[in-house]
């Protein structure tokens, strides 16, 4: 088990605090995991374990909890009136008002709380206004390049490893199988799951095949730009008719399952966000790659997915970048760095070389700009470094 450790050094200072540590990401990328080996932690440091209490609403074991006040009175059993509780509640999303038992736990024991939940909007809601102020959001993804090779002690530099992780992504439970067809399998019954759990239920909806479809576009045009518009157009042709309202609600739910993230465009000489044609990735490329039947693999958008990911994996905001006719893959941005990314597969020829070099060299300032491509020979010039991706990948 690969212990997650910039998620625990993000969240060992808050694990006495009586914030509520919230822990949010797509299921199966690792929140279980992450709770247990907090839980480890806890118990290394000195904690007794009658002061720990585990719940995965999950497991039918619990399911009668799923009402508010019916969990208050087992946690009310359970808790310890005289010493600090230590409380995991895994996939809390599916308790009702459960934001109600949260903030009545704060103000009724000395306790420290950890939730996980698959749902971008976990504390949205008008319950939510109870605990605002009061708690504070961790996002876990699959697992990024470094950790994938670290866990199963592989070569990074192996083209051949970089290429599996292409085709079958972060997801830590694929690496128990070794065979293709058993992995395809699994990956499978995960996008089934989040799409019957998550994303129809959020939705309510009848049109199961039209939703089902839909998701299916958005996987298969991982970093291309959205427009409703032109996605109603295309659904017409497959003889489905719906509307732009309905795919944004569409679009919304797929979001809020965290199976997609949304990078808005920036307008780099305006200093603004630019409110249309977004472009959405896709969270982990296994669940693209191996339920869509594709015919073959389109390795420039998989690179520019990958490096989307490990940004934000790392703690980046990160934006498409517009400067005048020019688009720039990636503006990065956190505390003290920041960023001008572009992606390409192979830097096959000048005139390639020339599309990926000249919106960066458009940039005045001096910040840095990087060119990142499967190639292993440097094309760097004019101050902007070209960098192999297997090794930008590797950098700490």
């Amino acid at each position: 088990m690969l212990l997650r450790e910039k998620y625990l050094k993000k969240i060992e200072p808050f694990i006495e605090s009586d914030l509520i540590k919230v822990i949010t990401g797509m299921r199966r990328s690792g929140k279980s995991v992450l709770l247990t080996q907090i839980k480890d932690k806890l118990l290394e440091k000195g904690v007794n374990e009658k002061q720990i209490l585990f719940i995965n609403f999950e497991s039918l074991k619990y399911k009668s909890l799923y009402n508010a006040e019916t969990l208050y009175a087992y946690l009310n059993e359970k808790l310890d009136d005289k010493n600090k509780n230590y409380v995991f509640f895994d996939e809390i999303q599916l308790v009702d008002e459960f934001e109600r038992v949260l903030n009545s736990l704060r103000v009724d024991y000395n306790i420290s709380i950890f939730i996980t939940g698959s749902n971008g909007d976990l504390l949205s809601g008008e319950l939510a206004t109870l605990l605002s102020g009061r708690y504070i959001k961790f996002d876990i993804f699959p697992f990024t390049y470094q950790e994938y090779v670290t866990f199963l002690n592989l070569d990074p530099m192996d083209e051949n490893v970089f290429k599996d992780y292409i085709l079958f992504g972060g997801l830590p439970q694929t690496y128990s199988f070794k065979n293709t067809q058993e992995k395809e399998a699994l990956l499978i019954d995960i996008l089934d799951s989040i799409v019957y759990k998550d994303i129809l239920m959020n939705l309510s909806a009848k049109n199961i095949e039209t939703i089902k479809r839909f998701i299916n576009y958005v996987l298969q045009s991982t970093s291309l730009d959205f427009n409703a518009q032109s996605i109603v157009k295309y659904l017409k042709s497959e003889r489905i008719n719906t509307t732009p309202d309905t795919i944004y609600s569409y679009i919304d739910a797929i979001l809020n399952s965290l199976i997609v993230r949304k990078c808005s465009r920036y307008d780099i000489k305006g200093k603004k966000i630019l409110k249309r044609n977004e472009k959405y990735y896709v969270a982990d490329l296994g669940l693209r790659n191996h339920t869509l039947n594709l015919e073959k693999i389109d390795y420039g958008a998989c690179l520019e997915t990958i490096v989307y990911n490990h940004l934000i994996a790392d703690g980046y905001e990160v934006n498409v970048g517009k400067i005048d006719d020019y688009e720039i893959d990636f503006i990065a941005i956190k505390p003290g760095k920041k960023m001008y990314i572009q992606v390409a597969y192979l830097l096959a020829n000048d005139e390639i070389i020339h599309r990926e070099f000249r919106g960066l060299e458009a940039i005045a300032d001096n910040y840095e700009k990087i060119v990142i491509s499967y190639d292993k020979v440097d094309f760097s010039r004019n101050g902007i470094k070209h960098v192999n991706i297997m090794s930008f990948l590797m950098k700490k």
